[in-house]
């Protein structure tokens, strides 16, 4: 009876599937690992441009402990605006990589594409470039005796693998719980990171791969971009 049922629905673009618990499984990645991160975690938005995921992070855990990086000026400044008085909130007007130093950074007229890397191709043009200051998470962890990241966000187009390379000492001592990076399949920026050298990376490190999150396609139908999540299973929350 029940296969019947199922053909029937089917018929009119319906289909049963089983309902999973797993909170992980959730489109909404912040609510996804609510319940193992606490009420308080330590959040790290690397690439924060105007505080888009700062405010997600705001409402999700209001007592929270956000480190917020960005080296566009332009976005700084509006970053400092928009988060006048907050006080478990911290940004730090530098870029971050792989290793200390400084490297010139690329400020686009649409600023959601601002990266030291340059485009393959872009409609918007190059409105200022020049040199940032560049830390590593491992660097301003030690500085800032933090011994935690419950979330490491990382949205630097295409400097993704650089980014967690600078984390490495505090993915040795699995401190650092879930990371959530976007990802490019196709080549939108000279040098990019791909997929499959951020997730072999990340394997190593002892992660394992949740899900992909919402996709964007190119014209001509092909996978562009999204966001991934991946968990650390061995973190010790110190």
């Amino acid at each position: 009876m029940k296969r019947i049922i199922k053909s029937i629905f089917y018929k009119f673009g319906f289909k049963f599937t089983k309902i999973n618990p797993n909170p992980l499984l959730k489109d909404n990645y912040l609510e996804a690992i609510k319940q193992k991160i606490g009420v308080e975690p330590i959040l790290f938005d690397v690439g924060a441009n105007q505080g888009q995921s700062v405010k997600s992070f705001q409402a999700a855990y209001p007592t929270s402990q956000i480190h917020s990086f960005e080296p566009s000026k332009i976005c700084f400044e509006v970053l400092r605006k928009n988060f006048p008085n907050s006080k478990n909130l911290k940004i730090i007007n530098k870029a971050v990589g792989g290793e200390k130093g400084s490297l010139k950074f690329n400020e686009y007229a649409w600023s959601a594409l601002n990266s030291l890397l340059k485009r393959s191709f872009t409609k918007s043009e190059i409105i200022d470039n020049y040199m940032v200051d560049v830390i590593t998470i491992d660097d301003y962890c030690k500085e800032n005796k933090i011994f935690q990241i419950n979330v490491l966000k990382t949205d630097t187009e295409g400097y993704e693998l650089e980014v967690l390379k600078g984390a490495e000492r505090m993915m040795n001592e699995n401190s650092i719980q879930f990371i959530y990076c976007e990802i490019f399949f196709y080549e939108n920026y000279i040098d990019q990171s791909s997929f499959g050298d951020i997730y072999n990376y990340l394997l190593q490190k002892g992660y394992s791969f949740v899900r992909f999150y919402t996709f964007e396609y190119t014209d001509e139908g092909l996978a562009n971009r999204t966001d991934a999540l991946f968990v650390n299973r061995d973190f010790r929350s110190n």
